[in-house]
């Protein structure tokens, strides 16, 4: 029969497998494979507005704080992968360590194994098998041989299988461990290397903008011009505004006088506000700049407010109606060329930076159709929604 200690030996290993298996499953590898997936695709994503920062003249301020917001989102990759790759020496070292007692423990079985049958040759088969069995003192005695053989011989085979299957998977994982160290061990080198360049970058630019006090003061004239741009714009609007109701309000007064029940052009688009939430957008794109107080995206130290959203479409894009109404304004003001405003009954829609427009004053538009298209230089669109004089956050508007 097997001895307590082979007996004993391989119960531990199991428990040491069952116990390495119960870490791996609190430390699952998944979550720091998505970690450093979702680590990895904010890197992008920072990348790509860096790329789109620096394309822009006078951006410096804002590549800083990209390149800040890089270094932050580095430190942390490089966090996740030192502890993958922590994770992953320890399991290779466990693995390593059950494959070498397993190894010891199969050779001291066989040892064993052959031990037994030379020393039962020695005392009872020297004349082999047969005589073992014929030199019992009865059948009972000579089938108890007969069936502790078998056993014995089953025993050894089953677990001399068993522990080299086990064997044989485990250097499929420690293999498995060291691709994965070989290429997580490349990910931290290149992160690292990354690092030292970025924190190269910050420190060029960071020196950068400690000079660049002529081109901040002409940054500051240029959104001083876009504040009083955004100020003629609103006046406008609400100058456009009192007009639009005067005439109506002339309109209904006509109307009852000539005993006319309800004005037909208070119907216009008087339905919008039922649908918040479900307008189609002006145009497809992207709003880089959203409504209310906010930082300038170029100088964060200034607050800009926008009345509006500003969508960036591209160039030469078709700009639409969002809702059936009446064009009342029709303007070019400076630095916003063509400004649309369209009455919906009580609400306005202002459409700015339209080129190639396809209505005219008093128009009557339908949803859906085409105003007129964004720049050719692809200047962003600036989209606002009134209700009488108040603005209204678009984008609560608009469908989502």
């Amino acid at each position: 029969m097997p001895n307590k200690h082979s007996l004993l030996s391989w119960i531990l290993l199991f428990c040491l497998l069952l116990s390495g298996g119960m870490e791996l499953c609190a430390q699952s590898p998944d979550i720091l494979k998505a970690k450093r997936q979702r680590l990895q695709k904010e890197l992008r994503l920072t990348n790509q507005r860096l790329a789109a920062t620096r394309a822009r003249r006078g951006a410096a301020v804002g590549q800083a704080d990209l390149i800040r917001q890089q270094i932050e989102q580095r430190t942390e990759l490089l966090e996740t992968l030192r502890e993958e790759v922590d994770r992953n020496g320890r399991r290779l070292y466990r693995d390593s360590t059950v494959v070498t007692s397993l190894n010891d423990d199969l050779e001291r079985m066989g040892n064993e194994y052959g031990s037994a049958l030379r020393a039962a040759n020695r005392a009872r088969l020297s004349q082999g098998w047969l005589t073992f069995l014929l030199s019992a003192r009865g059948f009972n005695d000579a089938f108890r041989r007969v069936v502790y053989l078998r056993q014995y011989r089953d025993y050894r085979r089953r677990q001399g299988r068993l522990i080299r299957q086990t064997r044989g998977a485990l250097n499929e994982r420690i293999a498995t461990l060291e691709v994965q160290r070989i290429e997580q061990d490349s990910l931290l080198f290149a992160a690292e290397d990354q690092d030292a360049t970025l924190r190269e970058e910050l420190a060029i630019q960071t020196a950068i903008v400690d000079k660049l006090s002529s081109s901040e003061k002409k940054l500051l004239v240029t959104i001083r011009q876009q504040q009083k741009q955004n100020e003629r714009l609103n006046l406008e609007i609400r100058a456009a505004i009192s007009k639009s109701i005067a005439r109506e309000e002339q309109r209904i007064t006509a109307d009852k006088k000539a005993g006319v029940v309800a004005s037909r052009t208070e119907t216009v688009g008087a339905g919008i506000s039922s649908r918040r939430g479900k307008l189609g957008w002006p145009v497809k794109g992207k709003v880089i700049r959203k409504f209310g107080r906010q930082s300038h995206p170029d100088v964060p130290s200034v607050k800009i407010e926008n009345s509006g959203i500003d969508i960036d479409a591209g160039a030469n894009e078709t700009i639409e109606a969002i809702f059936a109404g009446e064009v009342i304004s029709l303007r070019e003001i400076p630095g916003l060329r063509t400004v649309i405003m369209i009455r919906h009954g009580g609400f306005y829609t202002v459409y700015s930076n339209v080129d190639n427009v396809q209505v005219k004053l008093g128009a009557r538009v339908q949803a859906g159709d085409q105003l007129g298209l964004t720049s050719r230089e692809g200047d962003a669109l600036h989209f606002e929604l009134w209700k009488g004089k108040t603005p209204l956050n678009p984008a609560s508007w608009l469908v989502k």
